[in-house]
């Protein structure tokens, strides 16, 4: 799961398969749409716009993950 929020650009792998995106597809990190609160636990459901293969879909943090 990804840690923190990284900034816009950086390289994510999907760890599991969101609509047109399958597990170990990597993808780019535009933004997050729901900001990390370093004084509270990750919040499995926060949510990033990541674009891949061209298509920008929306995803939660258990989704994706670091490359």
């Amino acid at each position: 799961m990804l840690e923190n929020d990284p900034p816009p650009g950086t390289q994510v792998r999907f760890i599991r398969e969101v609509r047109k995106a399958s597990r170990s597809n990597v993808g780019k990190l535009r933004k997050s749409l729901a900001p990390h609160y370093p004084n509270r636990p990750d919040l499995p459901e926060d949510r990033f716009e990541v674009e891949v293969d061209g298509e920008v879909i929306t995803v939660e943090r258990r989704d994706i993950d670091s490359v």
